[in-house]
């Protein structure tokens, strides 16, 4: 039973640190940053690839495809997240709201019926977040310039101890 709930932790610690793919805020210049959402540009599909490192120091590559709906004026995002390593699958969905720099939503891995939640900030093109789920916490730090968006996920416990992934807007 040990062994379960370890590969449970290591679970759920690689969805938390693919939401941060999720978490994305297009890069603007200062005079339309007055009138932009946060999530306005993001709808369609990205696509991307990084790596997975383990707190046994194991690295694993991953490659990942995503469909992002954005709603609400740009406050709203929807995503959908399908990523593989040598090790998973997941299916993830993903929904965010950003009321004046403040983000929060929720995320919920369906293959596998396991849930959690977001808050955080954003501020000129730096997301920085926090994901929970039940037994899991992460840091997650997105970066976005232009079309490709840096993600940095940073493990406070369990299996995981870093994630970093690129992706790729697809216009």
């Amino acid at each position: 039973m040990p062994q379960a709930k370890s590969n449970l932790q290591r679970t759920v610690a690689f969805i938390l640190a693919l939401l941060g793919a999720g978490l994305f805020m297009p890069q603007i210049d200062e005079a339309r940053a007055q009138t932009t959402r946060p999530f306005a540009g993001l709808s369609g599909k990205w696509s991307g690839d990084g790596s997975i490192v383990l707190s046994n120091g194991a690295t694993e590559r991953l490659r990942c495809d995503a469909t992002y709906v954005e709603s609400g004026g740009g406050d709203n995002l929807d995503q959908s997240l399908r990523c593989a390593s040598d090790s998973y699958n997941f299916d993830l969905h993903i929904s965010l709201v950003d009321s004046a720099g403040a983000i929060v939503g929720s995320w919920s891995e369906l293959s596998r019926n396991i849930q959690g939640g977001i808050s955080g900030h954003d501020s000129k093109g730096l997301i920085q977040v926090t994901a929970r789920g039940q037994t899991f916490t992460a840091a997650v730090t997105v970066a976005t310039h232009g079309s490709e968006q840096s993600v940095k996920i940073r493990a406070q416990s369990g299996d995981l101890s870093q994630v970093t992934i690129k992706l790729h807007h697809a216009r």
